[in-house]
């Protein structure tokens, strides 16, 4: 039966445990170096930790190694992989193929969305060299992901939640192109998220200092089912830089959303196990978000297609959910009328748009009168029915504690009477045993066989801060022999003990065999700098494989000429309504300025793709 597993991500060992607690399936977190987000890190310890607690729910731990290496980082990255192997660690996500062309531990190997896994050939080549899992491009559709999943047997993972780079991921060059920061090197400037303008080819102005590819944020919370029919088995949601909150609300809006849909089928289960409950109702538009889209998931190249534009032209950052219109202004006090069932709080963050388009915004210090917020800053004089957004709910902020989640695994205990020792058996909801005995040396009969039943259930019940929660318990008391309460706690303790070092023990095995060739998915013969081989081991495995275009990644040896530094499936020919087959336009030539450097535009509207080009 295939499994659902809903894959959160852990900044660090706080997040991961949050995460876990809020019902996730497994987490996705960075080691110590070789992370695709450099700020990021996390100790050897600190994983070993991670994995301790997510095994005990028969949740995964996958560490991210997806970045390009050189020579000198990808043997300390191979020696890097065993001792997470020894940590624990269920997956290591990678994307410099480099890695294949030497030894590496028995475990899970899934190909990074850095790969461009975005066709069934690249699925099959990733398949056949021993990958367990793909994550699939973002840029896919769900028809797109369920022909990769009719041709191929191997997991498909794909990002459900979160911040969505504009380009290709793993084909994005333009932070290197300007900064020298690569973000196939984990080190990414996010330069789409600064202003740019755009101009037609004439020098005409179409938009000027504006956040044309900064893109909104991924929301697949209404086509669960439609994907898990697609062929989808991990959900991911994205957010490796995100604070504790923020995972703790997501992941478990989502856990419940999958339970949902899985609850009324027969065919799929949840890949972990365990009860998650909160004290809060979580809730997606509380947390981070640049406004929401489905992105290219009913995708289509159909020119009666009516493709949304993916991105907010007129902030970055987080604007908020909107709370209502200003009613007037009065020194530092603001009044509301506020929408149905709003409430402002102290401490609430609120942003509004200024006469010029700008995004600006305050601290609620003390709210009066239910709908009128005193400020500590100087503000310009807004305009009455201005809308006001609110990007931080203090109300809900508090909810989000760290005992705000509690996850537990139901268990059945059995203690059992022997002539000569007396036992305790467990079980938890998964099968998982474990057990505990006592010898007897000085076998006295109780007095009071009600006080030695009530002694042991209430004993044996304390389960205290362990993650289980008994369901059944069985005493088979044929001798009732009399037991010290040291002793019943004593059993208590050493078979939850047994219980918990018996899946702790389980570990993942998969012996690798890079010694075949694979050839090379057909359309990637000819990828050039965009193979970015970074090292020599990546280079014989390329060669090996049948690449054509032999060439160096563009942040080795940068290339010549007219070079493609990001591909998009957000167009801005779309955007501003200058589609030739949406809108019957005649096609017009375009370019970005993002800082000083230009870049033209290049539209492929066979495939409805976008490309910033680099004249060097």
């Amino acid at each position: 039966m295939r499994t659902i597993e809903l894959l959160a991500p852990a900044k660090n060992k706080e997040c991961a445990i949050a995460a876990i607690d809020a019902g996730a399936d497994a987490v996705y977190i960075g080691g110590p170096s070789f992370g695709a987000r450099v700020n990021a890190p996390n100790t050897l310890e600190d994983i070993k930790e991670v994995c301790d607690y997510a095994h005990l729910f028969g949740a995964k731990v996958h560490v991210t190694l997806n970045t390009i290496l050189d020579d000198d980082e990808l043997k300390k990255a191979r020696e890097l992989t065993f001792s997470l192997y020894e940590a624990g660690v269920d997956a290591l996500i990678i994307q410099d193929l480099g890695l294949l062309n030497g030894k590496l531990p028995p475990l899970e190997l899934h190909a990074s969305t850095q790969q461009d896994n975005a066709t069934v050939e690249k699925t099959l080549f990733l398949q056949e060299l021993g990958f367990s899992q793909v994550v699939l491009a973002r840029e896919l559709s769900i028809e797109e992901i369920k022909r990769i999943k009719q041709k191929s047997s191997v997991k498909l993972e794909w990002f459900i939640h979160g911040a969505l780079c504009v380009g290709v991921s793993g084909r994005c060059y333009l932070s290197a192109s300007i900064t020298g920061r690569s973000a196939n090197r984990g080190e990414c400037a996010q330069l789409c998220r600064v202003p740019s303008s755009l101009y037609l080819s004439d020098g005409t102005c179409l938009a000027k200092d504006k956040y044309l590819l900064s893109m909104k944020d991924n929301n697949q919370s209404d086509n669960i089912e439609e994907l898990i029919d697609a062929g989808v088995s991990s959900f991911k949601i994205e957010g490796r830089l995100k604070d504790v909150n923020y995972v703790r609300n997501v992941t478990a809006y989502y856990r419940k959303a999958i339970d949902e849909v899985l609850k009324n089928r027969s065919d799929v289960v949840r890949s972990s196990y365990g009860k998650s409950r909160t004290t809060f109702e979580p809730d997606l538009n509380k947390s981070f978000n640049r406004g929401f889209t489905e992105y290219n998931a009913h995708g289509s190249t159909d020119p009666h297609f009516k493709k949304e534009n993916y991105a907010n032209f007129d902030a970055p950052g987080f604007v908020g959910v909107k709370i209502g219109r200003l009613v007037s202004q009065k020194g530092h006090d603001l009044t509301f009328k506020l929408f149905k069932n709003v409430s402002l709080h102290n401490g609430d963050s609120l942003n509004y748009y200024n006469d010029e388009g700008i995004l600006e915004g305050f601290r609620v210090s003390t709210v009066k009168n239910d709908n009128t917020a005193e400020i500590f800053q100087s503000l310009q004089k807004i305009k009455p029915d201005t809308v006001f957004y609110r990007n931080k709910d203090a109300e809900f902020e508090k909810l989000l504690n760290e005992k705000c989640c509690l996850r537990k695994v139901s268990l059945k205990m059995e203690y059992k009477e022997h002539e000569d020792f007396v036992e305790l058996r467990l079980e938890d909801e998964a099968g998982n045993l474990g057990g505990a005995r006592f010898n007897l040396t000085d076998k006295q009969t109780a007095n009071s066989i009600e006080k030695l039943r009530a002694n042991l259930i209430e004993k044996l019940s304390r389960l205290g801060d362990s993650v289980y929660e008994l369901s059944d318990l069985k005493l088979n008391l044929t001798e009732n022999y009399f037991i010290p309460v040291s002793v019943i706690n004593s059993l208590r303790r050493d078979a939850i003990d047994s219980l918990n070092q018996f899946k702790l023990s389980k570990k993942v095995y998969i012996e690798h065999d890079f010694s075949k060739t694979v050839p090379i998915a057909p359309h990637e013969e000819n990828l050039g700098y965009r193979a970015n081989i970074y090292n020599n081991d990546a280079l014989l495995f390329y060669k090996k494989s049948g690449l054509k275009e032999i060439a160096f990644a563009y942040e080795k040896n940068r290339p010549s000429g007219r070079v493609n530094v990001l591909e998009s499936k957000h167009c801005l020919r779309n955007a501003f309504k200058l589609c030739p087959l949406r809108h019957r336009v005649k096609p017009v030539d375009m370019y970005i300025e993002i800082g000083n450097k230009r870049f033209n535009l290049d539209f492929d509207c066979k495939n409805c793709r976008m490309s910033l080009i680099e004249n060097n």
